[in-house]
This record gives C-alpha cells, sequence and structure tokens, in this order.
C-alpha cells in the first residue's frame, strides 16, 4: 500500500504536534505541515521554525507516534521574492525529515518562474528538499500544462509537478493531459473530492479550496480515472478540508478521511483488476 500521509490543510485548527497526534489516533502515519503561510496575512504562522518550544513538542510527539513528516509547505515564488528567506523553513523542514515542499507560483511570467524555481532548488539541494510545483486556476500557473512547461524549462533534477484533483479540474485539465507528463516528474500526488458543479469564479474556487472540499467518494470527481492516469503506487497526501463537518471531533474526522483513502484504493485496484488481497 502507497503511503498515505494527512496534509495539515485538512484540520488546520490545529497546531503541528496536535497534528502529528491525531494522525497517528486516525491510523496515519505520515503527515504534511504547513511550515510556511501560503496566504499571509490571514493564516497564521505556527511558531515551528527555529529551535523553539513547538518544534520540539512536534519532534517528541513524532518519537511517541511513529508519525513522520512527508511534506511541508507552502514556497510562494513572485518577481522579487527573497528566497534566502525561505532558508529557516528549510532548516525546520529537514530537522523533522521532511524532503518535500510545495510550491505555488504567483508570477505570470513562466520564464520568471522557472528561473526562481531554479534557484530555489538549488537552495533546497543541502536540506535534500524536493521542490514540487502546483498549479492553480487563480495563480501565476493557471493550469497543469503550464506548470508541467516551467519544470521542464526550470532544469533542475529536483523539480517536480504536484498533482492535486480539485485544480486539476478547476483548470478543466483532462486525463490526457495526466497521461501526458512524464512519470519522472510526479513523485507524490495530495488527494481530495469536491462536490457540486465546477465554479467559474475564482473567488468561489478559493473558498472550496481552502475551506470546503469533500473526502474522497463523497464528491464528483473521477478520482479513479485521474489516479489511474498517473503511475502507480504514488504516495497520497490527503488535503482536504471540510469545513461542514467541523462539528465532529477532529480524530473522528481524521479517521473518515484515512477510511476514504482505503476505500479509493480499493475501488483503484478494482478498475485495475488487482486483488486488494
Amino acid at each position: 500500500m502507497p503511503i498515505i500521509s494527512l496534509d495539515h490543510l485538512t484540520l488546520f485548527e490545529l497546531t503541528p504536534p496536535q497534528l502529528v497526534a491525531v494522525a497517528h489516533d486516525a491510523g496515519f502515519a505520515h503527515v504534511g505541515l504547513r511550515l510556511n503561510p501560503a496566504a499571509p496575512p490571514g493564516e497564521r504562522q505556527h511558531p515551528v521554525i527555529g529551535d523553539t518550544p513547538m518544534r520540539r513538542e512536534t519532534l517528541a510527539r513524532m518519537r511517541d507516534s511513529g508519525v513522520a513528516v512527508f511534506d511541508f509547505g507552502v514556497f510562494r515564488l513572485k518577481e522579487g521574492v527573497d528566497l534566502t528567506a525561505f532558508e529557516p523553513v528549510l532548516e525546520t523542514a529537514a530537522v523533522l525529515g521532511a524532503h518535500n515542499a510545495v510550491v505555488n507560483g504567483d508570477d505570470p511570467d513562466a520564464g520568471r518562474t522557472a528561473e526562481l524555481l531554479h534557484r530555489l532548488c538549488e537552495l533546497g539541494e543541502k536540506y535534500a528538499v524536493v521542490m514540487h510545483l502546483e498549479a492553480t486556476p487563480w495563480s501565476g500557473v493557471r493550469t497543469l500544462n503550464a506548470a508541467v512547461d516551467i519544470v521542464q524549462r526550470c532544469r533542475h533534477p529536483r523539480a517536480r509537478v504536484m498533482i492535486d484533483p480539485i485544480h486539476v479540474d478547476r483548470s478543466r485539465a483532462t486525463l490526457a493531459d495526466l497521461r501526458a507528463v512524464a512519470p519522472a516528474c510526479i513523485d507524490y500526488v495530495q488527494i481530495c473530492d469536491a462536490v457540486g458543479p465546477r465554479p467559474d469564479d475564482f473567488e468561489t474556487m478559493i473558498f472550496q479550496a481552502r475551506n470546503e472540499r469533500a473526502f474522497p467518494g463523497d464528491g464528483n470527481l473521477d478520482l479513479v480515472g485521474m489516479l489511474s492516469a498517473l503511475p502507480s503506487d504514488l504516495p497520497l497526501s490527503l488535503e482536504a478540508p471540510v469545513q461542514s463537518l467541523a462539528a465532529l471531533p477532529v480524530v473522528e474526522r481524521a479517521r473518515r478521511g484515512y477510511q476514504s483513502v482505503l476505500a479509493l484504493l480499493a475501488a483503484l485496484d478494482a478498475a485495475a483488476g488487482r486483488s486488494t488481497t
């Protein structure tokens, strides 16, 4: 069975050490941590950068539970960004044992974004971090094909493309687009579902992406088709905030999410004619 990780955005109200503990209780062996805010100043910065009490608590929870940090985010690239300001985040990621970073692009110039991504990959080399560029329709990297183009232009062995089903759908990428991505460009996949018709406005897309997705199987995205178009057995990171379930205890929400990913993997095996026994 592939790695199944619980991304921080799924239970965004939790601190990093709380997320590690909840993930363990729900059956996850890995988590993804938000070490750098994706949407400042509204998104809080957890005090885990540097040798802080919360970082030490996170490490203690990891040791006690056996849960590992699989990935982290978020680095945003745009003209004028000070890449050296990301180094403390990379240092903390290295201490936590995380080697995969999520990257967003806010610059509409593909050449400039590719150059920035190359320099970010160079910065991450000494921390053994791989950079995964994610396309979102409202950013400077709007489509899957645009992300692939930038990674190819970047020409760095640590640059990858991030696949997220809700963004694949909202940007109107096709299964053929997914199949066309070189397997070497994809190391893992974020996973979620979405309910209802595809919105036409960016405001609704952003709200859904940050607050109201769905667990796999609870929406209408063709997740089996999408995963079938990608290399098999890729690690999956459950990034599925579901605000409508906020009244449930966090462990119950996490358990539901974990079971939904297991059900998706079983459906994927059935579609491929593989035995799950």
